[in-house]
């Protein structure tokens, strides 16, 4: 700091001998010899009057002068002025010292022309040196709010307001007296001028801002410009006063204090750049800072938390060698401007490695060298394991691991090349799980989900080196056998028996949860390559030779040929149609009567569905009703047959034909749909259907796993009168618990035990004991397919109640079955006969 600084402020602890000097940028405690700053400049004469000067102050409250003759480094003499005051509060004396000339400058003279206000303080009174006491000790917003405050006071200012630049358009009050602002626009104050001229001015008051901000008009407005050492305009101070002053007096007096204003305001700025620096540094990632031969001086939070060394030991040592010298070392070179990024190999403080992310950048200095290294840097174990996982769930399935579609297709078509080249011939197996849906039903999904695990751990038991095992999704999986034979029928053969042991594996028991499960295994199968035949159609004709054998009773396998196709492609073509048939009005309603076994009366009709396409035969609906079961159709259409149904019901007996009981069959997942109940009193209210006529028949696959939900349902619907028959008894999965609670009312035992009556000895005994048991449990029997008097007189011994078949009729459109009941009498005396 140069003692002989125009314009110095000084700071003296008589009881401790030391002295503080300040230039408004800095204050530095001062530590040369002699008794004072001044001492080896101060004329010898001066020396007695300058230590009486210091005494005086430090014994009186009153402020006190001292003119003395400084050498200055010209070697000239030069008359100097210091001023002072005690303060008590802070025990010093403080002050300021300047040439002579310029405190006669400040004082001046009269106003010439008489109509200026008041003079400004001047430097050497006690005002001033109480400011520069007061700011002496303040950084910061604390300077700022204390220069405004003081300012205010000492020039008589109704407002002071001092503030920075947040860019070309828009300043920032950092701390205001007298005045509410925070944010406004250059363009918006007197302040324009300033910064197009980037010069101190004087104006009288204008602008909205200020007069909104509580200005008073007549005051005027004076703006001191803030430069930092390269002369950028960093922000002003502004000040309005309630008349016009002298301008020189004004600008003297902030000169002193703007070199310290300015360098404030640039102490904030670059504080508020270190904190931003401080938060950006303790990130998430870890970084680095390093020489440029990379020895490290200083590191992040984060860089311990991911590596796991100790963040002060690493300090000192090099990076490549000390810290990474392991798995390749650093693994970069760097030339003098280069940016690297990549991922690395590290090891962790434990040992371990793991991947990491870096990105290494050289910091330049002045001259254009690397004077520093940053390297920032992350984990990325985690998303490393995530891209696997992703992986994974693209190529495999998540539950049993095996590949998926995906990896099944792209397998399939390798292998489909090379047996093609090699002239070799593969295989393909379609495997689907036999009632798994009946199990996943009615124990749930986790057990589903377990038994599935196991099936999928019994098939790769069964897997040869170079086979691909895949699960295509619920109960589905497909083996791929690459490669079997040169010989189409040693391949064929080959396939057989690996599926044929995959079946005997499957079926094997599963105990779980103290229970043993049975499943089976249908299992469709193609050889390939074959003529006309491509990778893609590899997995289609699998899928229909299982469902052919599904069809053949499953538990067993067949191999694709060209007639299968055809059959897929025909269930294709109806589900397609099936769709529009509905809206298309292309479903209709046939009625088969229904007449007691003893004495032939007419009991009701059966309503069964008949679908005619435009132009085509009838189809039958063994052939449209499985396909509607795969999918939600079968609902619609059965809420279709329920309101049609009933509508006709109706409208017989409002046209006088009576009909005793209308019966329509439901499907499971009608039954189990969530509105059942609620369509059902829908088609009443709708219809005016008379629910003690109507007879609803379900299936025994309605009730399992579902046993609660259907007693609750049917128990509801027979508070209306509605009867309920089972359906197809005998044919699916008989279960008497069931049975015994379920509240129907009726038996229908199927056609496939009626059929070979009476050469069917095995078939009698069953009819006859359901016919039994029918009686015991209280139900009415129904024997569905009737075709001869022999069948009839069977039943009629055995105390069945009704049935229908063609022996009475086939079933009838609407028009057949009205005169069909009109010629009543005469059917009934022939039934008899």
């Amino acid at each position: 700091m140069k003692q002989q600084a125009t314009q110095l402020m000084w700071f003296y602890d008589r009881p401790l001998g030391k002295w503080s000097l300040s230039d408004h940028l800095t204050c530095q405690p001062w530590q040369g010899e002699g008794a004072h700053p001044w001492a080896a400049r101060l004329a010898q004469e001066d020396e007695a009057g300058f230590a009486e000067f210091l005494s005086r102050l430090h014994d009186s409250d009153q402020p006190g002068q001292f003119i003395g003759h400084l050498q200055g480094e010209d070697g000239v003499m030069h008359h100097m002025l210091w001023c002072g005051q005690y303060v008590p509060t802070q025990g010093l004396c403080c002050g300021w010292v300047a040439p002579l000339d310029m405190a006669s400058r400040l004082q001046g003279t009269s106003d010439p022309l008489g109509t200026v206000s008041p003079r400004l303080p001047l430097l050497q009174e006690p005002l001033l040196a109480q400011l520069a006491q007061a700011l002496s000790a303040k950084t910061g917003l604390d300077f700022c709010h204390t220069l405004v405050n003081e300012l205010a006071h000492i020039l008589g200012a109704s407002a002071v307001w001092l503030t920075e630049c947040l860019a070309r358009d828009r300043l920032r009050v950092l701390a205001s007296h007298g005045i509410e602002l925070k944010e406004y626009s250059p363009a918006q104050m007197p302040c324009q001028r300033l910064y197009e001229q980037h010069a101190a001015d004087m104006a009288p008051v204008s602008g909205r801002l200020l007069e909104e901000a509580g200005s008073l008009p007549g005051q005027y407005y004076y703006a001191q410009p803030l430069r930092d050492r390269g002369g950028q305009l960093l922000g002003h101070l502004a000040l309005l006063f309630p008349g016009e002053i002298q301008t020189a007096d004004l600008d003297a007096v902030l000169t002193l204090f703007s070199a310290r204003m300015a360098a404030e305001l640039e102490r904030l700025h670059s504080d508020a750049q270190l904190r931003l620096s401080a938060v950006a540094f303790e990130t998430h990632e870890g970084i680095i800072i390093t020489d440029p031969a990379f020895k490290i001086l200083r590191v992040n939070h984060a860089f311990g938390q991911i590596t796991g060394f100790d963040n002060q030991g690493v300090i000192g040592l090099h990076l490549g060698d000390d810290l990474w010298s392991g798995l390749g070392g650093l693994g970069y070179e760097l030339s003098d401007l280069t940016r690297w990024q990549g991922e690395t190999q590290r090891q962790h403080a434990d040992g371990r490695a793991y991947p990491q992310w870096e990105i290494v950048t050289p910091v330049q200095d002045d001259k254009g060298e690397i004077s520093h290294y940053v390297i920032f840097f992350e984990d990325i174990s985690e998303r490393k394991a995530a891209e696997r996982r992703i992986q994974d769930l693209a190529y495999y399935d998540e539950l049993t691991g095996l590949p998926n579609r995906r990896q099944l297709h792209e397998t399939l078509a390798q292998a489909f090349i090379e047996a093609s080249r090699e002239h070799l011939v593969g295989a393909l197996l379609f495997i689907d799980l036999d009632h798994f849906k009946t199990i996943n039903d009615s124990l749930g999904h986790a057990t589903g989900d377990w038994l599935l695990k196991e099936v999928a751990s019994r098939l790769k038991r069964l897997v040869r080196q170079g086979d691909c095992l895949a699960r295509l999704g619920g109960d589905e999986f497909v083996l791929l056998l690459p490669s079997l034979s040169a010989s189409p029928p040693q391949a064929e053969m080959q396939a057989d028996m690996i599926a044929e042991r995959l079946i005997g594996e499957i079926a094997a028991p599963y105990s779980h949860g103290g229970q043993v499960l049975h499943i089976g295994a249908s299992v469709g199968i193609t050889l390939f390559p074959g003529r006309e035949q491509e990778a893609g159609d590899l997995l289609k004709q699998a899928d229909t030779a299982m469902y052919q054998a599904k069809s053949a009773g499953r538990k067993t396998r067949r191999f694709f040929d060209a007639s299968m196709q055809l059959q897929a492609d025909r269930r294709l073509l109806i589900h397609n149609e099936l769709r529009s048939a509905l809206n298309n009005q292309e479903l209709t309603l046939h009625y088969q009567p229904q007449h007691m076994v003893e004495g032939g009366e007419f009991i009701g009709v059966e309503a069964l569905i008949r679908w005619q396409p435009p132009g085509r035969a009838l189809v039958s609906p063994g052939e449209f009703i499985p396909i509607a079961e795969e999918t939600d159709l079968i609902v619609d259409i059965g809420n279709w047959v329920l309101h049609e149904a009933c509508t006709q019901y109706v409208s017989w007996e409002e046209s006088g034909i009576h009909v005793p009981q209308l019966s329509v069959n439901v499907s499971a997942k009608q039954f189990h749909a969530h509105d059942f109940v609620d369509r059902i009193h829908d088609v009443l209210a709708a219809t005016g259907m008379d629910p003690g006529c109507l007879n609803l028949e379900i299936t025994e696959s309605v009730v399992l796993g579902h046993a609660e939900d259907t007693i609750s349902k049917m128990a509801e619907l027979k508070t209306l009168g509605i009867s309920f028959a089972i359906d197809d008894f005998g044919a699916g999965y008989s279960s008497l618990s069931y049975l015994k609670r379920l509240p129907a009312d009726e038996l229908k035992i199927d056609r496939s035990f009626i059929q070979d009556i009476p050469r069917d000895g095995d078939n009698m005994a069953i009819v006859e004991a359901v016919i039994a048991m029918a009686r015991h449990m209280g139900f009415n029997v129904t024997a569905e397919g009737v075709e001869s008097r022999q069948q009839l007189e069977f039943l009629q011994a055995q105390g069945c109640h009704f049935f229908q078949g063609y022996l009475a009729s086939k079933p009838l459109p609407v028009p057949y079955l009205e005169r069909y009941i009109e010629r009543l009498p005469r059917r009934t005396a022939s039934l008899c006969g």
